[in-house]
């Protein structure tokens, strides 16, 4: 029983270790630590026997035991007088230098448990955004963001608990041998009400562990919740939805706290079992020991220190077992993320590095489909030639793919079915990420982090722009005269998402961002459907710009955008029902004219 518990034991902390990628190196180095610690605490506490003794009887002629023989053999051997003072030197010694090595243990712990931490955050980030697109929609932003922030922060802290149960377990170990050398008869009725109670408070730690997979639930959902609320403040304003959207945040956050509660009543549970029987065992060890045993007052007061010291250890392994249980599900829903992550990513790369189109994009008999709904095709057989440094509108009705298409370019998501041409070549033999940064994108939402004008515009390239460069692409943004009127110019911060800046003046920002960048291919996702028209014509004359030097597609409900572009595609439920320039598709009177007709007449 023995050996199979320490084989689980074993089993344990190597699948921990391995889950959080910590080094075998700083494994034996911690457990080395605990050892340490343990074994100075054991002599420290063992060290008292021999002053209890003098103080008992006044000298060292009745210092007996091994802690006492050995201790008088080294001040003997030393030269040092056999008084008082020199035993509470001596015991006092491995106090001292039990703390020091606490210090180096506390460090070195928490430098494994924030590296595992650090490691989690940045590991589980790069399966994000290598993976697949569809995976961060389905687990949810607020999912993804609990797991890569609370939970990798409560799972890392299974290292530190962990650890804390082997340094506990082995001052437990390490106690009993001084117990038994003290007395061995006393020092086996505390072992087996320890052992006994350990065995009553398994059923609370097994339960800590259901718990502790309801916690991560409910932070999850927590997280979610309200990071969603927070994201649409604004439409809960404007539709009077405080009340019944913080009733709602109020309930989740009572689930969440109901969940911690019973944690804690769990925790009170072994609190309350573990302190009665721990001090009837104590008083049990008085009684047998001063009428049946007739241990001496030395001995049987450190057998009393050393109890009451066990007392609060065995609080505290039983204690951290429940917690450990607790925080492991933690650990575990963070890897499976990770690991889900990871295998969803299906895109790669080839090895040509992609230099730009030089005659054309080419989709032959194209669908797409996602995972999840694989009989479902939100593309069905598109065969579409876009001619290098020409632009391309792609309209329709909301769902029939348009998004879907120009996604299949950069590879953002791959094609289900059928082949797309560069210039005949697969795009799967262009290494990826030359193909990426070839390719600009804006959307109707602008796509900008909290840091400077500067920081946004120069983010992704490999090099410095200079001035010169960087007030060009402001020209051609029409970004200048916004951008220099500012306070701070350059240097002024834009706020969570550009909040500080007119949507028009975000837009021309990004587009700013894509002037420098000088990608080959652009892709304009909706990019003036949200803006004022003094905004969309700044935005229509940078595009036009480009026109005949930049490979465009745009995607546009507002047809007034799109009227000039080489060629128009209608897209309808993922098939093309219609191609041609403005005039002809208005003249065909098809799919086409039917949507100019709605904006016209609406």
């Amino acid at each position: 029983m023995a050996e199979q518990a320490k084989r689980g034991w074993f089993r344990r902390g190597t699948r921990l270790f391995g889950m959080l990628s910590v080094s075998r190196k700083r494994i034996w180095l911690l457990v080395s630590l605990a050892v340490t610690l343990a074994v100075l605490e054991g002599i420290g506490v063992g060290l008292l026997n021999p002053v209890l003794q003098y103080v008992q009887y006044g000298s060292t002629a009745n210092v007996s035991g091994v802690f006492g023989t050995l201790l008088l053999s080294v001040i003997d051997a030393l030269g040092l007088p056999e008084d008082l003072l020199t035993l509470l030197v001596f015991a006092f010694i491995p106090v001292l230098l039990r703390q020091v090595v606490f210090l180096a243990y506390a460090w070195a712990t928490a430098r494994v448990q924030q590296g595992a931490a650090t490691r989690m955050r940045a590991d589980g980030f790069g399966a994000l955004v290598n993976g697949d697109l569809a995976f961060i929609g389905q687990e949810g932003l607020g999912n993804l963001v609990s797991t890569l922030t609370a939970q990798v922060q409560r799972g890392s802290q299974a290292i530190t608990l962990f650890l804390q149960q082997i340094s506990i377990g082995l001052v437990i170990v390490i106690y009993v041998l001084v117990l038994l050398v003290l007395d061995w008869r006393l020092a086996l009725m505390a072992v087996g009400a320890i052992a006994l109670i350990s065995w009553l408070v398994k059923g609370a730690v097994t339960r800590s562990r259901a718990l502790g997979a309801e916690m991560v639930r409910r932070n999850n959902e927590t997280y979610s919740v309200i990071g969603e609320r927070i994201t649409a403040v604004r439409l809960i304003k404007m539709l009077g939805q405080e009340p019944s959207e913080t009733s709602r945040v109020r309930d989740v956050v009572r689930r969440l706290a109901d969940a911690q509660v019973r944690i804690a009543v769990f925790s009170g549970v072994i609190e309350v079992t573990i302190d009665p029987l721990l001090m009837f065992t104590v008083f049990a060890i008085i009684f047998v020991g001063s009428e049946y045993l007739h241990a001496d007052l030395a001995t049987l007061g450190l057998f009393l220190f050393i109890l009451l010291r066990l007392n609060q250890k065995a609080k505290d392994f039983n204690g951290g077992r429940q917690a450990l249980s607790a925080t492991i599900d933690s650990l575990i829903s963070v890897r499976d993320v990770i690991e889900r992550a990871k295998t969803s990513r299906q895109i790669r790369g080839g090895k040509t590095k992609f230099t730009g189109v030089r005659e054309s994009i080419r989709f032959e008999d194209v669908s797409f489909s996602y995972a999840d709904e694989a009989e479902e095709l939100v593309l069905k057989g598109v065969d579409l030639e876009i001619p290098a440094r020409s632009q391309t509108a792609i309209v329709g009705r909301s769902g029939a793919g348009k998004s879907t298409l120009v996604d299949l370019i950069p590879r953002l998501r791959d094609a289900t079915g059928g082949r797309i041409l560069f210039d005949g070549r697969p795009v799967q033999d262009f290494d990826l990420r030359s193909l990426r940064r070839s390719v600009g994108f804006m959307t109707q939402d602008a796509i900008l982090f909290d840091d400077t004008i500067y920081n946004n515009l120069v983010y992704g390239l490999d090099r410095e722009p200079s001035q010169e460069e960087v007030e060009s692409a402001l020209e051609s943004g029409y970004c200048s005269q916004f951008v220099y009127d500012l306070p701070n110019g350059l240097q002024t911060r834009v706020g969570d998402r550009g909040t500080r800046l007119s949507g028009g003046q975000r837009q021309r920002l990004s587009l700013a961002r894509v002037f420098l960048q000088d990608p080959d291919i652009l892709i304009l996702d909706e990019p003036t459907s949200a803006l004022d028209s003094e905004s969309e014509e700044y935005i229509q004359k940078a595009l036009e710009s480009m026109r005949h030097h930049k490979t465009l597609l745009v995607i546009a409900h507002r047809l007034s955008t799109v009227q000039r572009s080489d060629q128009i595609v209608v897209l309808d439920y993922g098939v093309i029902v219609e191609r041609g320039v403005h005039g002809d598709l208005l003249e065909a009177e098809g799919a086409y004219h039917r949507l100019f007709d709605l904006q016209i007449y609406r």
